[in-house]
């Protein structure tokens, strides 16, 4: 049977509408903002910018074919410059499912395609938008490779879960809403930030100015200090209701499915996911912690997996196998799905006297000359008596952070499995097999060789970007111990 030569459905084109059309979207909010379009056709750099990213995905559509055959998934692109990617079905790792709200209105299904190259820097990931019926005609096609690479494919994934109903798990509304709750708030307020700087271009001239002489007052009212702490109270707040409200719409209906061989993972309310993930292809886990969370003893467990959690925020995975987990019920959550995971041994951690090694950086360089700042400010700036506060706080924040990295940072290994952990207020503690273990390396300056410290590296078969991982400042020893329980 074969697939194709064929191209997707026409919703490719709009199904990343604000990423894709969002200059445009800009563009027609001012001019109907200021009552005048003529900005965007009287001004034709302004009209080429915007009509670029259009442009681009209708010509993506028209220009690319996908052909699939018992042997090859064929991609043919390209309008001036032709490209072919052949991607045989051996070595194909993922296919997988999602669907955003414009594809649940229009019956479209995206198909996300990943074989082993995952692992390198030569990334292949193929993307593909089809009606229902021919989606589920390539992802048959897809997967029915049976000369997988060293059991990753998923050519017997249908037969193994057909008709199989192993131990299903689904996590409660409440529970999501807590994860939200208690997740870390840094790139949420950068985000925010980023929304309202936007917004406030969007705003006149005027109306701008009239905000910033309501800000002045208000700082020369209350002082700088105390308008800062009222702001950033005010986005904590919101940015714990939105923690709630987007990780309930987000992983709606969180649900696991283990039947023995594989898992399957299906989430989401707006953006429906679901994936399916061999066994044999999982290296190991992550447990997160935010600070909020290491307060109430929970966090999350996560996965790596060859060809799973990579990509962009649209169509990227979400790693999570457990999204509230207390830390005393890890071990045994981990075992249950890898037996490697059961086998525990004693953490080496740093050791007396290597505080001050974690005081050595950018960051916290940049914490003493923003709190000298702050001190110049109150004693020589008119309406700054105040800001040593905020000084203040970026020190202690940034003396706190590398206390929590003495105090989190530790690693051990053993035949079975190596686990190490690292960060400040947020804490991760790594689990691989010690079978999916490429390599560990030690780093140190003479100085701390003589002291007998160093920061190792584990290097193992998971995405890229989450592949080695430091346990900075522990004991020689840890290395030594590590390197033993390798198999080369």
């Amino acid at each position: 049977m074969e697939f194709g030569p064929k191209r997707g459905h026409p919703i490719f084109i709009v199904e990343n509408f604000f990423k894709d059309f969002s200059l445009l979207l800009i563009a027609v909010v001012i001019g109907l903002i200021q009552g005048d379009m003529r900005v965007l056709y009287e001004n034709i750099g302004v009209l080429v910018v915007v009509l670029l990213g259009p442009i681009q995905r209708i010509v993506q559509y028209f220009t690319t074919y996908y052909t699939v055959d018992s042997e090859k998934l064929t991609v043919k692109s390209g309008l001036f410059k032709k490209n072919q990617l052949e991607l045989p079905l051996s070595t194909i790792t993922t296919v997988d499912f999602s669907q955003n709200v414009l594809h649940q209105v229009f019956g479209v299904y995206r198909l996300n395609v990943d074989n082993a190259s995952n692992i390198s820097n030569t990334n292949t990931k193929v993307r593909m938008t089809f009606a229902k019926e021919d989606a589920f005609v390539v992802r048959d096609l897809l997967i029915s490779g049976r000369k997988g690479l060293d059991g990753f494919n998923l050519g017997e994934e249908g037969a193994a879960l057909a008709g199989t109903e192993g131990k299903r798990i689904k996590v409660s509304a409440g529970d999501l809403m807590l994860l939200g709750l208690l997740k870390s708030k840094g790139l949420f307020f950068l985000q925010m930030f980023t929304v309202v700087t936007s917004a406030l271009a969007l705003f006149s001239v005027s109306l701008s100015n009239l905000l910033a002489e309501s800000v002045a007052d208000t700082i020369y009212t209350m002082g700088i200090g105390m308008t800062a702490a009222i702001l950033l109270l005010i986005t904590f707040v919101i940015s714990f209701i939105c923690g709630m409200i987007g990780s309930l719409i987000r992983y709606y209906g969180f649900e696991i499915l283990d039947n023995g061989e594989a898992i399957k993972i299906q989430y989401g309310l707006l953006t429906k996911k679901k994936y399916t993930i061999q066994k044999n292809r999982i290296s190991g886990f992550f447990y997160d912690q935010s600070f909020f969370m290491r307060l109430l003893g929970v966090g999350s467990l996560n996965l790596f997996a060859i060809g799973y959690g990579v990509g962009d925020n649209e169509s990227s995975e979400e790693p999570m196998v457990f999204p509230l987990l207390k830390a005393d019920k890890v071990r045994q959550a981990m075992a249950e799905i890898l037996p490697q995971m059961l086998e525990e041994s004693v953490y080496h951690k740093p050791k007396k006297g290597s505080l001050h090694y974690f005081f050595y950086g950018l960051g916290f360089i940049l914490a003493l000359i923003a709190a000298g700042v702050s001190i110049y400010c109150t004693m020589y700036v008119d309406y700054c008596q105040q800001v040593w506060i905020l000084g203040a706080l970026i020190l202690f924040y940034s003396v706190t952070g590398r206390v929590l990295e003495y105090k989190n940072a530790a690693i051990y290994g053993n035949f079975e499995n190596i686990s190490l952990s690292y960060g400040g207020f947020r804490k991760i503690t790594i689990f691989v097999k010690a079978t999916h273990v490429e390599s560990v390396t030690a780093k140190a300056s003479r100085w701390k060789e003589r002291k007998g410290v160093a920061s190792v590296t584990v290097s193992y078969l998971a995405p890229l970007a989450a592949a080695n991982k430091v346990a900075k400042n522990v004991p020689i020893e840890a290395f030594d111990e590590v390197k033993t329980k390798l198999i080369y």
